[in-house]
């Protein structure tokens, strides 16, 4: 097996949110929210700071330019599942390299969790010799 080739580590937003969280989930999305499949948001991201140039006589004039963006809440397991997706759709085994054939590319999940307020996974990339 030739040396470790690299690692990743991935983090997105959870569905579930902790008390310290300072992420303003809108309302109307919020109750349709069913935590066992991840969700489509649209968040409000406020662009302020003195070079940044503001509209005339728009309401943004005192906090900033705001901006939705969409993101994707993602549910428990979600992550994993698309990380395996993605490794299979590139012809890589998801697992350890020890005992696999030669010439053999892979990706090993080292750890997968939720930590406050994100879901995150840790890989790490492999070839065998």
């Amino acid at each position: 097996m030739s040396p470790e080739h690299g690692r990743v580590l991935i983090y997105v937003w959870a569905v579930e949110q902790d008390e310290l969280s300072r992420r303003i989930i809108p309302q109307k999305q919020r109750e349709f929210a069913d935590y066992r499949v991840g969700r489509d948001v649209i968040v409000p991201w406020v662009l302020s700071g003195p070079n940044i140039p503001k509209a005339a006589n728009s309401p943004e004039d005192d906090k900033g330019q705001v901006y939705n963006r969409y993101y994707h809440m993602f549910a428990r397991g979600e992550l994993r599942g698309l990380v395996t997706e993605a490794a299979a759709g590139l012809s890589l085994v998801v697992g350890v390299a020890a005992g696999q054939p030669p010439s053999t590319q892979g990706v090993e999940i080292v750890q997968d969790g939720w930590e406050r307020s994100n879901y995150y996974v840790e890989l790490r990339c492999w070839r065998t010799a």
